[in-house]
């Protein structure tokens, strides 16, 4: 007997894309889900210092002084630069952690984040000092997380006086991160269509079937 290994291979092939074609809407639908937001850095910057300073609208506050731009602080930041005014705080043994982030709003002129503050205490009385600001201090070194800080990205203005500028003895980077998501049919929709979607794909699985054979000369 004579196996036909031809047309096997043919009906195990067609088999297979019938099987693979019963999901066409579905994949669809999935396929087009947008993405999930995610952060992406915009910009980082090193601040160097704090400043008194004020924006074009006349809003005052404390200004984060970075090497590309500046940074107005609109809360947040008043009671550290009364700590770095405090002349029993030793300036130089405060550290602002590295690498902190701050989340940008969608016109990228706005931002909201926090800071870790560190103080390496030298005695009792020193480590009751910094407690008093807020920091949390163990054996060695003392903490003080800064958050719910919001403010305005500027440009730097050239005329203004940065003599006065509180400088931090060990400048930190901050990274500005925006959310991003691909466009899309949203999640929840997504979600909410796919049992109708499995539904029609096995009505209509023939009907895919028969137009992929129309196609490749079943």
């Amino acid at each position: 007997m004579k196996l036909n290994f031809k047309g096997f291979f043919k009906a195990a092939g067609l088999c297979s894309l019938a099987f693979a074609l019963t999901g066409c809407i579905t994949w669809g639908l999935v396929s087009n889900t947008a993405s999930r937001p995610h952060a992406e850095q915009w910009r980082s910057d090193t601040i160097k210092g704090l400043s008194l300073a004020e924006d074009s609208n006349g809003t005052k506050g404390y200004v984060f002084v970075g090497e590309s731009l500046d940074y107005l602080l609109t809360t947040g930041g008043g009671e550290v630069v009364k700590m770095l005014n405090d002349p029993a705080i030793h300036g130089e043994r405060i550290t602002v952690s590295d690498n902190a982030k701050f989340i940008l709003s969608s016109s990228n002129k706005n931002f909201s984040g926090a800071i870790s503050l560190y103080y390496d205490w030298n005695n009792e009385e020193d480590k009751a000092l910094a407690t008093q600001y807020g920091f949390i201090c163990d054996t060695r070194r003392c903490t003080w997380m800064l958050d719910g800080l919001t403010g305005s990205i500027h440009q730097k203005n050239k005329k203004a006086d940065y003599s006065n500028v509180m400088v931090f003895h060990q400048p930190f980077t901050v990274g500005f991160y925006e959310y991003k998501a691909t466009d899309g049919v949203p999640r929840g929709l997504v979600n909410a269509l796919l049992p109708v979607t499995l539904t029609l794909d096995i009505v209509t699985s023939p009907l895919q079937f028969l137009i992929l054979c129309t196609t490749r000369n079943c």
